[in-house]
């Protein structure tokens, strides 16, 4: 009598036929929601092949296993195809899925973009293997092979080659990013794909390297692993979005909410210019009649700043062009401080905290904004007796850089510091603000390469924290948005 549980049968026999083609079924569907967020982008294409050409596993074993005695016994296949398909769909799993997941990671570490002609050739390359081992092992009896050592430890070393040049290339890409905005989303997708792969590579390594007895069967496993997966995805889909997908219903149109953005902002941009013409006009009326120099001063450098600014940028559309240089953050902030310290006895005051000298690579023009739109929620959120406390300094090993912004205001509960960096939400009563600021703000961080993060209690304040990296790759611009990184987590 077997006194094992049912369950272990599973590791020497394989699951169950009709389990192992709805799981199959589930992997598409994941694999092809991925696909359908964006067909446009490479990344989301390619991670739909590897999906694909994996699945190709399973469903030869269902057909294999399961369906093609049925099929043999009714006569609609012979036996000799049931095994050249079976052979076929092994040499597809076996020769080709590892290299589309090494084209995915070159995509996922953005090569396409930052080595061209090198992309391009590996590309091509990443083949030349499995077309060596489809001429040694032709494709049409891999069936016979699977039994042979020479031809486990090859295919084993294969995969498991390619497993680690891929891996290491995410790896490296998610350091390059760590201070990135999108890199919580970029971490959770290189996750979901290294998890089942490696289990994959771990499960199937020892059968066919080693040939061990009674193992061929153990990396069917992996179809529960990605059905876990499966599930932690749709989780993450629903709550924050990943890779392009998001489930949760905005509180606007996002198929029509950057047309009509952009059209606003060019009105708003036209009418901005007309009023800072009246404000340069007036600025140099005051100055004639003898007004305090400082605050001359403080209004002809507040209109330089608006006329540098609208003339690269359309306000808050989702195009953001930068203008990199070395910015003095220290002087920077100063500045700041004593313009709005001009009104501290209806404002609040604004202090600089530590500051490091270090100058940072950044757009003065679009940093200088981003911390006017935080100052001034900051203010708006302590009150006349409120205070607001600027700090600059360079973080370990001098791989980024961070500029805070905390005041002592009402604070905010986790479910808001979730939505304030969405377009049109505000927690402002009176409907004249449109909740664009902070927006604006995740989206020039975006373009530095960096991210903005916002921690918060009710009743304690709220400090907002801009992460830059200190070594960026040359290019001279950058969209606000990435439509291969997918929604904000």
């Amino acid at each position: 009598m077997d006194s094992q549980p049912a369950w272990t049968h599973i590791l020497t026999d394989g699951i169950p036929g009709e389990l192992l083609l709805v799981l199959t079924i589930l992997i598409w569907a994941i694999f092809g929601m991925i696909l359908g967020s964006n067909t446009k982008s490479r990344l989301n294409i390619w991670c739909f092949c590897s999906g694909m050409l994996f699945s190709v596993g399973a469903l030869k074993e269902y057909l294999f296993y399961v369906l093609g005695p049925i099929l043999v016994v009714k006569g609609i296949w012979t036996i000799r195809f049931s095994e050249t398909l079976y052979s076929l769909l092994s040499a597809v799993f076996y020769y080709l899925s590892m290299p589309a997941v090494l084209i995915f990671c070159l995509y996922f570490h953005h090569l396409d973009q930052t080595h061209v002609r090198l992309f391009r050739c590996l590309r091509l390359l990443v083949y030349l293997p499995a077309l060596v081992l489809s001429i040694i092992f032709p494709c049409t009896q891999t069936i016979a092979f699977q039994h042979l050592p020479v031809f486990g430890l090859t295919v084993g070393i294969y995969n498991w080659c390619y497993g680690l040049i891929g891996t290491g290339v995410m790896l490296h890409a998610l350091m390059e990013e760590r201070m990135s905005a999108h890199f919580p989303q970029r971490r959770l997708a290189a996750a979901s794909l290294l998890v089942p792969l490696w289990f994959w590579l771990v499960s199937a390594f020892p059968y066919h390297a080693l040939g061990i007895p009674n193992l061929s069967k153990l990396w069917q496993i992996n179809l529960i692993v990605v059905l876990f997966v499966l599930v932690y995805f749709l989780y993450h889909a629903f709550r924050d979005g990943i890779w392009g997908i998001r489930f949760r219903r905005e509180v606007y149109d996002w198929n029509n909410g950057n047309r009509v953005l952009q059209k606003n902002a060019q009105y708003v941009g036209h009418a901005l210019k007309n009023d800072l013409s009246k404000i340069e006009w007036c600025t140099d009326f005051l100055a004639s009649q003898g007004t305090s120099a400082r605050e001359v001063d403080i209004l002809r450098r507040s209109a330089a700043h608006l006329k540098q600014f609208i003339s690269r940028t359309q306000l808050y559309s989702e195009k953001i062009t930068l203008l990199l240089e070395e910015c003095d953050i220290p002087a920077l902030l100063h500045s700041l401080a004593e313009e709005f310290n001009v009104f501290a006895e209806k404002r609040g005051t604004v202090q600089i905290d530590a500051c490091d000298t270090e100058p940072l690579l950044c757009d003065s023009a679009h940093l200088e904004e981003v911390l006017r739109n935080l100052i001034v929620n900051g203010l708006d959120a302590a009150g006349k007796n409120g205070k607001v406390v600027l700090a600059y300094r360079i973080l370990s090993h001098k791989r980024g850089a961070v500029i805070s912004v905390t005041d002592n205001g009402r604070g905010m509960d986790e479910k808001t510091i979730k939505q304030i960096f969405e377009p049109y939400y505000t927690t402002k009563a009176g409907g004249e603000n449109l909740g664009l600021g902070l927006y604006y703000c995740w989206n020039v961080m975006s373009a530095h390469g960096g991210s903005i993060r916002a921690s918060s209690r009710p009743g304690q304040g709220s400090t907002f924290s801009l992460f830059f990296p200190v070594k960026r790759k040359k290019r001279r611009t950058e969209d606000g948005t990435n439509p291969d990184h997918g929604g904000r987590g």
